[in-house]
């Protein structure tokens, strides 16, 4: 996917702007009317601001690096189609009347009728090689807030309580593409912190220095890798379901975790969706000075979210955060002159961040 237009935080026609974590917003948040005097940012010279009799068109580069000019009739030809077919199945008039112009300005003039009418926010975009209209509202996320779930708590429980925790989690980890702590670049960046910590931190004591050396390596090679690695692999117990009937327990904590376990069932289920399916970066740049923080940055499996590890990697993700933004779940529409059903969004992200709140609090309360 290729954005060729998106309206973002920022001054029109800037080419950068600093987002800080405090104050910036996502537009899709904000009510209609809010939404149509927020000033953007345009990605691309072709759409921005002031429209010019002659302009030049919207060039992309295909895998033999040939310049494929995305601003033609054709192109127009296919937006307007995809637009008035929408239209008519929302039951709305396309305010929109085509001029003796340039396929460029028509499709300029196109794409703000659609974002007029629309409730939705429009991206105008390039899915296999040919410009397309994508429609998307933002889900309700708890942002900023990092979703990591821990394992440093099964060490606390008993020898059954633990398989069905640790399976639950294999099994949660595998349906919803969620990565370890470890296969982040930021990761990188604390362990090589933490193993010449006293090279940073020059009032570092001798016990500070080796205790962060020791966890670097309890990472890399020791217990915690191993278990971050196992997660990925082996079975902890064939029969989840069944092994969550046979267990009793007085102790009201593990009654709280297995109540939550049980619950989190569904989210694991065939008929669940995998929650980043929902990542969809809103403001998309190809070469941005400062990446987004990414869904899956955001929710992911670690040790502990406590240790000098995870902290250093939050250090490094707020720093991300103040820089640029967090994408949080979205629903899109990609429009054709085929699309037969209008938007619609389902609540799946706000139940399973709610969920997920819960199960951690839990696990890091043991």
């Amino acid at each position: 996917m290729h954005t060729a237009f998106r309206i973002t935080n920022g001054e029109p026609g800037a080419s950068y702007h600093q987002r800080s974590r405090m104050y910036r917003y996502q537009p899709g948040n904000r009510q209609k009317e809010e939404k149509k005097t927020a000033a953007g940012r345009n990605s691309n010279d072709f759409l921005m601001g002031r429209i010019l009799p002659i302009a030049p068109d919207y060039y992309m580069e295909n895998a033999g690096e040939e310049k494929i000019n995305l601003t033609t009739r054709e192109s127009f030809d296919y937006l307007y189609r995809s637009a008035l077919n929408y239209t008519g199945i929302i039951g709305s008039s396309l305010p929109f009347r085509k001029k003796k112009a340039s396929p460029r300005i028509n499709i300029i003039n196109l794409y703000k009728a659609l974002e007029n009418i629309l409730p939705e926010h429009v991206n105008l975009e390039v899915r296999n090689g040919r410009l397309h209209f994508c429609l998307y509202r933002f889900h309700k996320w708890p942002e900023p807030r990092l979703f990591w779930i821990p394992l440093d708590f099964t060490e606390k429980l008993p020898g059954q309580l633990r398989g069905i925790a640790l399976e639950f989690i294999r099994r949660l980890m595998r349906h919803h593409s969620i990565q370890s702590i470890k296969e982040t670049f930021q990761y990188e960046m604390a362990r090589t912190y933490l193993e010449d910590y006293g090279h940073y931190d020059g009032e570092a004591t001798a016990r500070e220095i080796r205790s962060k050396a020791r966890l670097a390596k309890m990472y890399e090679k020791g217990k915690f890798h191993r278990l971050l690695e196992r997660m990925g692999k082996k079975e902890f117990c064939k029969d989840l379901e069944g092994e969550i009937q046979k267990y009793h327990t007085k102790k009201n904590n593990e009654k709280a975790l297995l109540k939550l376990i049980k619950e989190g069932l569904a989210y694991i289920s065939d008929g669940s969706p995998n929650i980043m399916q929902y990542a969809y970066d809103w403001s998309y740049e190809e070469s941005p000075d400062f990446e987004p923080v990414g869904l899956d940055i955001q929710i992911m499996l670690t040790w502990s979210p406590t240790d000098a590890m995870a902290e250093e990697v939050e250090t490094y993700i707020n720093s991300d955060y103040h820089e640029s933004y967090a994408i949080t779940p979205v629903t899109t529409l990609l429009l054709t002159p085929d699309t037969d059903t209008p938007f619609s969004m389902n609540d799946f992200p706000e139940r399973f961040s709610k969920w997920l709140g819960s199960f951690n609090l839990v696990a890091n309360n043991f």
